[in-house]
């Protein structure tokens, strides 16, 4: 029996339309989408096709009662807002098509979002929320640290909880929830892919620099370390930099000039890196630089002069005249393109389609939406064939392995996608 969230099943899916709640940031309000709108009427027709916004319905509009409720507690305000919001846009594009199809298990298919606001006690707030609409499955924040408050109270419910594009090793184990998995590419499998990228181009030795604004970015820089180590090179010196603290650049530019490293590895972010690659690169130092997804994109290459031999993972090659050789991940790409306007900023927009496609794989394995049932099922996935790559989960395995990476390289000022590489090389083809 569902929760008080879902009672009232003979509310029009018409005054769900009228219903539209107009807050929020991008493509999303904070309510409910229902996925894909219902056809309205011949002389409706016209005002339908001008919107390609979801609908949605104010927070406590009762839900369908056959549906399959998704909630999703994913940032559309605040920094983690540019690794949530693309994963979410392709899991409602997952889900319309999953509806236009006939929906999972002969039922509609309904997304709950709920903006975390990248803050703690709203992604706290949300989840209680969720839980009292009853909700199948809840799409989570990409970051661990963020998602833990919700998690806290998912894990006491059961509920089967999947963060398209978390990262963080906490992941891995099972410890942040027996039903709690990712299909995020785990921080130590990107930097071990990372190592031997180094490492096949023949460099010795690297230094390493850490932007500490992002843990996701420090904690590969402090595996690729041992990674690198064990292929038989040495990370000759290794530095932290803090926007607050300018100060930090000088020591890292003097360390570069007396250390003279083969190569340098920046684990960092996007909105950092200009801070430290524009003057390392109008320094003189032209050493290849190499960096993991948290750098995918190429807005940034022209706040990098001469940014030079750079090289960079990602979940899939997101450039035009340089498109991916997956076809289905130019399909979820063109997808993406459609609902917004425009091209996705990197390729973790994959991973959104993926989270909701494993659990209908799971749903559909499992015959029911039971969250015991359903959790046994992804555990089950071994070498899955999704969309970014195949995917292992196992007894004590909650975070995608085996995963393949896309790597970019940039030819100045543009990115282009090079080969796919896997853990255990880096130069697998797929």
């Amino acid at each position: 029996m569902r929760a008080v969230g879902r009672f009232g099943a003979g509310l029009g899916l018409g005054v769900v339309l009228a219903l539209f709640a107009g807050t929020g940031c991008g493509l999303f309000s904070e309510g409910t989408v229902i996925s894909p709108a219902p056809i309205a009427g011949e002389d409706e027709q016209p005002a339908a096709q001008r919107s390609p916004t979801p609908t949605a319905t104010f927070a406590g509009v009762p839900l369908p009662s056959d549906a399959v409720v998704i909630g999703a507690l994913m940032a559309t305000t605040g920094f983690l807002a540019d690794y949530d919001e693309p994963a979410l846009v392709a899991a409602r594009n997952r889900i319309d098509a999953l509806n236009q199809a006939g929906g999972l298990l002969g039922r509609p298919v309904v997304l709950r979002h709920i903006d975390s606001h990248t803050e703690m006690s709203s992604i706290r707030r949300g989840a209680e929320r969720l839980l009292l609409d009853g909700v199948d499955l809840v799409l989570m924040t990409c970051d661990a640290v963020f998602a833990q408050p919700a998690l806290d109270l998912l894990n006491r419910s059961g509920t089967v909880v999947i963060s398209p594009c978390g990262t963080d090793d906490l992941w891995i184990s099972g410890e942040l929830g027996e039903r709690v998995f990712s299909l995020g590419t785990p921080v130590s499998a990107e930097a071990e892919i990372l190592a031997a990228l180094v490492a096949d181009r023949g460099f010795a030795t690297v230094t390493g620099i850490i932007d500490q604004t992002s843990t996701e970015a420090a904690a590969v820089c402090e595996a690729f370390e041992q990674g690198f180590e064990t292929a038989g090179g040495r990370v000759s010196s290794l530095y932290r930099y803090q926007p607050t603290d300018p100060s930090l650049l000088e020591p890292i530019l003097a360390g570069l000039a007396v250390s003279e490293p083969d190569a340098i590895v920046f684990c960092g972010t996007r909105s950092v890196a200009p801070e430290i690659l524009a003057p390392i690169r109008a320094a003189g130092f032209a050493q290849p630089i190499f960096s993991g997804s948290a750098m995918d994109g190429d807005h940034w290459i022209g706040l990098v002069p001469g940014v030079g031999d750079f090289t960079m993972l990602s979940y899939a090659s997101v450039y035009a005249d340089s498109p991916d050789p997956n076809p289905e991940v130019r399909r979820v790409l063109a997808d993406y393109f459609a609902a917004t306007g425009h091209r996705a900023r990197d390729g973790r927009v994959i991973t959104g389609h993926d989270a909701v496609e494993a659990y209908v794989r799971a749903v559909e394995q499992a015959g029911t939406t039971d969250p015991e049932a359903v959790a046994a099922e992804l555990a089950r996935f071994d070498g899955e064939e999704l969309v970014a790559g195949p995917v292992t989960f196992g007894p004590r395995v909650r975070s995608a392995q085996g995963r393949l990476m896309r790597v970019i390289t940039i030819q100045e000022p543009y990115a282009q996608f090079e080969r796919i590489a896997g853990p255990s090389s880096a130069s697998a083809a797929q």
